[in-house]
């Protein structure tokens, strides 16, 4: 096969163990996200599967937060009394 422009010949060997290795990776590639998400390894170093999911419908777990006051509330305090909505990052 010769690339227009291009000087060197590349053989069909080269160009079938080039698809092969890319084959490779992107089988190696969905395999290991595929063992991220059933959890048998985890994804980084603040990854905490280990501890449980929640899932749409599920029961918050009883937190304990701390307070701009420097106390802690913990949610099962604010069950019952009125809708408690948490919000994790920016709201901006």
């Amino acid at each position: 096969m010769q690339i227009k422009g291009f000087p060197v010949k590349i053989s069909r060997r080269l160009w079938l163990g080039a698809a092969l290795a890319a084959l490779a990776g992107a089988g190696g590639l969905a395999g290991y996200r595929g063992l991220v998400r059933l959890g048998v390894l985890r994804y980084n170093r603040w990854d905490r599967r280990e501890r449980g999911r929640l899932r749409m419908g599920d029961s918050a777990p009883d937190l304990a937060l701390p307070r701009y006051d420097g106390g802690l509330v913990q949610l099962s305090q604010l069950w019952g009394e009125k809708p408690v909505v948490l919000v994790f990052g920016s709201c901006t």
